[in-house]
């Protein structure tokens, strides 16, 4: 950036934490400003759940089939034009969202928003950890990534809580198709979109980058497969940390896709009546927020570290989808909401520390992208699956589902526990200590 126009310097940890804590909270307003009623939009427009949840599934089994190499596409040509790329792509779906009718538009929907979502995942989380290492090696990553998470959650709480207003504010305006009932929330983030595309231009300095790898080898999928995989079994805690991963994928698509036609049931889904679902939105953001508040202040005191606080957020966040599913009256919503958010909140800065610390600076993308692909596939598995139970039955059950399956995979990190605390001991064993003469003598 030129001198003067911003103070978030590159120079210093604690600028490059402001600059990407700030880009990231703007894009996570953009995301949750059409959130709280994005499901409603669609069940609006005369789409059923079942097209919903395959919608969904299109989405996550397109990123699953380019999350690695675009992840290696960004280790070899730079995270800033990839990040562009994906906003791009990203903006355009949400355009096809906006003017939804049927399936066709629903599919360019999922097209354009698996693209974007696969080029996100190993781009500019990969230019952030990057920038910090090359300041200082040795920073503890978890704080910097509580403070972006902080920003992100307050981003999200306010635009929660205004996107589930914007339909009732609008409703007396009578704006035309295809801004009319919930479509004008949906047009304030399309508008979100593109300021962050330009922010994204302006922000993300990233001169003379020395690829990590060569464009060819970003392109060969199966090598870079092959790569990852190898990488990820040999890194003995990435196999747990990828089945907590996809559970992560099930639990949050389930609570995304299930929470508002399970509010419907009690308040309704009429767009003049939608400031209940900002009210829901800005329990869920405030929940959120406190979340990363906590990992912040209180998340480096937690005897046992990140591994703990991670399988603990797990087991947190089944309880709220139980009572979410289990107590459908406004209460029981919201509560639900708010359990299931705070531990979201709380589960993704401990999970992200355990991944980031566990994995080789230059391959780093490609190995965040595997652990995005595998959240994917728990996304694609999700939605897939539960979107046909919930319209053959109820979202409840689904949700009840869900929860099962994130109880049961909370024992995924008692396995990385279980390697940690063998690693330490051979770390003690191994350490450096009496010469063996000295000993002797």
């Amino acid at each position: 950036m030129r001198r003067g126009a911003w103070t978030f310097s590159l120079n210093d940890v604690r600028g490059v934490t402001a600059r990407y804590a700030l880009l990231a909270g703007l894009q996570e307003f953009a995301i949750w400003l059409p959130l709280p009623v994005l499901v409603l939009h669609m069940t609006d427009r005369g789409l059923s759940l079942a097209d919903v949840g395959l919608a969904f599934a299109i989405r996550a089994v397109l990123v699953v089939l380019l999350e690695v190499p675009t992840g290696g596409l960004a280790d070899a040509i730079g995270r800033r034009p990839v990040a562009l790329a994906s906003q791009a792509c990203t903006l355009l779906s949400f355009a096809f969202l906006l003017v939804v009718t049927g399936h066709v538009t629903l599919l360019a929907y999922a097209l354009f928003q698996g693209v974007g979502a696969a080029l996100h995942s190993g781009a500019l989380e990969a230019w952030y950890v990057d920038r910090l290492k090359a300041v200082d090696r040795e920073v503890a990553l978890q704080p910097h990534l509580a403070t972006v998470a902080v920003a992100q959650t307050a981003a999200m709480l306010v635009g929660a809580t205004l996107g589930g207003l914007l339909p009732a504010l609008a409703s007396g305006l009578s704006l035309p198709w295809p801004l009319s009932g919930f479509g004008i929330a949906l047009l304030a983030g399309l508008a979100m979109r593109a300021l962050v595309w330009w922010l994204t231009v302006a922000w993300v300095e990233e001169p003379a980058f020395a690829g990590k790898l060569r464009l060819a080898d970003a392109l060969a999928m199966p090598t870079i497969v092959r790569d990852g995989l190898r990488l990820s079994r040999r890194i003995a805690v990435m196999p747990y940390l990828l089945v907590a991963g996809a559970a992560m994928g099930v639990a949050l698509i389930s609570i995304e896709t299930f929470w508002q036609p399970i509010a419907s049931l009690t308040f309704g889904a009429d767009p003049e009546a939608s400031g209940v679902y900002g009210l829901l939105g800005f329990a869920l953001g405030a929940a959120g927020l406190l979340g990363s508040l906590a990992v912040m202040r209180y998340g480096d005191r937690l005897p046992g570290g990140p591994v703990v606080l991670a399988g603990a957020s797990q087991l947190l966040k089944a309880g709220g989808m139980l009572l979410l599913a289990l107590l459908a009256g406004g209460g029981g919503v919201a509560a639900g909401l708010a359990i299931a958010y705070f531990a979201i909140a709380t589960q993704n800065v401990a999970h992200d520390a355990l991944v980031n610390e566990a994995i080789p600076d230059d391959r780093r993308s490609i190995l965040l992208s595997i652990s995005s692909l595998v959240f994917f596939l728990g996304v694609a598995a999700g939605s897939s699956t539960l979107g046909l139970v919930a319209s053959r039955s109820d979202p409840r059950i689904a949700l009840g589902i869900a929860a099962t399956f994130t109880l049961l995979s909370a024992f995924a990190y008692a396995g990385v526990a279980q390697i940690q605390r063998r690693e330490a001991r051979l770390a003690e064993t191994d350490a450096p200590g009496i010469e063996p003469a000295t000993a002797d003598a």
